[in-house]
């Protein structure tokens, strides 16, 4: 009797024990999918436990975009929308014989709002005139190059969208479904993550890029937030974009970020593109002026500073897109130079060099600029995609209130993984800031407006080998 009793406590037991495990399986499931971020960054690994919501015929679009695969998401208020199309096109420029693509969503209120992806402007119902602002919607598109799958993020909770609300999403223009997607919002808001600004141990450089919009750093009434910016991150050597007429960027920079004892910004420009390194740098001759190039000495490794401004505008085989394709070839050839060891005869014969390319790269047209960069095996140069210090957003371009080009990420980071450890990197747009990490960080809120283009910061390891 005793004994039947102790089987049955044992029983009851592993039944407890079994239901607890389930239930901790279920919720840890539940939580790796509703914890799943989506990020707009034309990258679509994030989707995959996103199940196919609209499939649609090929060939039936009476404009570019034929759709085939409709997916939708949310978190919170915030709509996530990817489609595949058949052909590699530009989402928000093209040809006009192109014609565009209408995004469609039915509101629980009655409302229509209609993004408008070639026109570039969103409106409610048939106001068409009256555009609604990208910031109001949180609105970003990826990738700002030609693709043929297609992201989207618009918020919702200007329009008292909630859990449980359903809304229904048609296509018009190139092409319509079937019928309507109806989707749910059913998933909950995600607490933003918060990334630290330090530099992490081994770190042995900090470099910053930073497209200054136009003559940034000489404007009197943007050199203040500017100088905060710059000083938040305390970078080695700093990259500059879009300082096209202005000289003596020594002196400035010297007023703006004062460097330690009796030491001095040492600069290369080559049109609007600057590097400005706290260590001696030697020039490297520039085959086109859309991009500089300096060697610099640090701790007795030495890097290759690439820092690039590719021409903007266009859409894929345009004269703009052709363009940049060649200015990225000629700087394909000044990293061959710097492999054969034209810049860098003083280190042993076979030593790889150390090589980061970064800024803007105005990838509006085709990724053809950025491929034939990281395509080179012999070179083994990787792009780096970085976050924002506060969320997941990758966008560095946001265009002002009137800016009809919807968000997105215009710049990159690409370096030679044979030599360098990336460590750190963020993304700095100070409105994101709380009031701690503003004090910390010595910045006002407002500061990120000074430019359309977010402060970008990265650290890199030496790495011993050079095989």
């Amino acid at each position: 009797m005793h004994s039947e009793i102790l089987n049955g406590k044992s029983l009851r037991r592993r039944r407890f024990y079994s239901c607890i495990f389930t239930i901790t399986l279920l919720l840890i499931v539940i939580g790796r999918l509703s914890a799943s971020v989506i990020r707009i960054d034309g990258g679509f690994e994030d989707w995959k436990d996103i199940k196919i919501c609209a499939n649609d015929p090929k060939g039936d679009a009476k404009g570019a975009f034929d759709i085939t695969k409709v997916y939708a998401a949310n978190q919170g208020s915030i709509l996530y929308l990817r489609f595949d199309t058949t052909d590699l096109l530009n989402l928000q420029n093209g040809p006009e014989s192109e014609g565009t693509l209408l995004v469609i969503i039915n509101l629980p209120n009655k409302q229509e709002l209609v993004l408008d992806m070639r026109g570039r402007r969103a409106f409610l119902n048939d106001s068409v005139k009256e555009r609604i602002p990208w910031d109001r919607l949180k609105y970003i598109v990826g990738p700002t190059y030609a693709q043929n799958e297609f992201e989207i993020q618009v918020d919702l909770g200007g329009f008292n969208i909630n859990d449980g609300d359903a809304i229904s999403i048609q296509f018009d223009g190139s092409d319509q479904l079937s019928a309507p997607v109806t989707f749910t919002f059913s998933q909950p808001s995600e607490i933003p993550k918060r990334r630290s600004h330090s530099r992490y141990s081994g770190t042995d450089v900090r470099i910053v890029s930073f497209n200054t919009y136009y003559e940034g750093l000489s404007d009197p009434n943007r050199q203040e937030a500017i100088g905060r910016l710059l000083n938040s991150v305390n970078g080695d050597v700093y990259c500059f974009q879009e300082e096209w007429k202005t000289e003596g960027h020594g002196e400035i920079l010297k007023l703006l970020m004062p460097p330690e004892s009796k030491g001095r910004w040492h600069i290369h420009k080559v049109l609007g593109n600057v590097i400005a390194s706290k260590y001696p740098l030697k020039t490297l001759p520039s085959k086109n002026d859309r991009y500089a190039a300096a060697y610099i000495g640090l701790a007795e490794k030495d890097l290759f500073i690439i820092n690039v401004h590719l021409k903007a505008m266009g859409y894929i085989d345009s004269r703009e897109d052709r363009l940049r394709v060649r200015q990225v070839n000629d700087i394909l050839g000044t990293i061959d130079e710097i492999y054969k060891g034209k810049y860098n005869k003083d280190n042993a014969p076979g030593t790889q060099p150390a090589i980061v390319m970064l800024g803007d790269f105005n990838l509006v047209g085709s990724r053809k600029p950025l491929d034939l960069i990281i395509d080179k095996k012999d070179y083994g140069l990787k792009d780096w995609l970085i976050p924002n210090l506060i969320g997941e957003s990758v966008v560095t371009w946001r265009g002002g209130p009137r800016a009809s080009f919807a968000p997105g990420k215009l710049d990159y980071i690409v370096y030679s993984t044979r030599t360098l450890i990336p460590k750190n990197g963020f993304l700095t747009n100070s409105e994101l800031l709380n009031r701690t990490e503003r004090r910390q960080l010595k910045l006002d809120a407002g500061d990120s407006k000074i430019s359309d283009h977010l402060l970008i910061t990265v650290d890199f390891q030496f790495s011993d080998s050079n095989n």
